[in-house]
């Protein structure tokens, strides 16, 4: 039994997803023959020690702000590309809120670390992620095939697990190095930001269900095991590399 699995699994009944029980034996089958290093122990400690190092804990609240922000654009390239609007729909609406939690991992840094943020990092903030307005509508492009467009929603969902593990991990160093005042705001944030991961696990897993009903279902089962290979040799690139660059890693 692998537990970010079963966590996984766990943490999505909290949404109308239903029972998933197709996702659910592929999730378990892929993480069971290739665990995620983000499974293992060493992992978190890793993270602990280094975060020990409070340059480089800020550093990382950085990264993440960076990478939501890449995140967001990416996804709402994605949405454009997706023929099927209610789908589409719910890509665009991940999209925002990536937007929405880099400005969140901004906002973190000036409350656990005041008087830290130089004016040239604000300035450097306003450029990490997209602002959508009320009624934006993504691009409409040539459309992804259908097989594209799970392929997409399999490699989000398990990149969204590692997210959701890296908060629980990250949760009570955060914790820690923020001050006594801003700990209840920090407590709400980081409440919202792991509904939101949930939420974006559940609709991934939730589409990819459904595709595993249908034809499709021998290509994903196929290409998991790929695509969570991939995020695991990924993962230990960033780790390997988490002391000279931590913005890469534990994002």
């Amino acid at each position: 039994m692998n537990v970010v699995a079963e966590i996984t699994l766990e943490s999505l009944r909290q949404h109308d997803v239903g029972s998933l029980e197709r996702y659910g034996e592929c999730l378990r089958n892929t993480f069971e023959a290739h665990p995620p290093p983000f499974s293992a122990a060493w992992y978190g400690d890793q993270f602990r020690e280094m975060a020990r190092n409070r340059e480089w804990f800020a550093n990382i609240i950085v990264g993440n702000a960076s990478t939501e922000g890449w995140g967001s654009g990416k996804l709402w390239y994605l949405a454009g590309k997706t023929p099927d609007d209610a789908v589409s729909a719910l890509i665009q609406q991940h999209a925002m809120d990536e937007a929405r939690h880099s400005r969140m991992y901004q906002s973190m840094v000036e409350r656990i670390f005041p008087g830290t943020v130089t004016e040239a990092l604000r300035a450097e903030f306003k450029t990490l992620a997209p602002i959508y307005r009320f009624g934006d509508k993504p691009e409409r492009l040539v459309p992804y095939t259908g097989q594209d467009i799970l392929d997409n929603l399999l490699q989000m969902n398990v990149a969204e697990i590692r997210t959701l593990v890296n908060q629980l991990i990250a949760r009570p160093v955060l914790m820690t190095y923020c001050p006594a005042d801003a700990r209840e705001r920090l407590t709400r944030m980081l409440d919202r930001l792991m509904w939101d991961e949930s939420r974006h696990v559940g609709y991934t897993a939730r589409l990819i269900d459904d595709a595993l009903a249908t034809r499709d279902g021998d290509f994903i089962r196929d290409l998991a095991p790929t695509r969570i290979i991939q995020l695991n040799e990924l993962t230990l690139e960033e780790v390997g590399r988490a002391r000279a660059n931590p913005q890469t890693a534990f994002a």
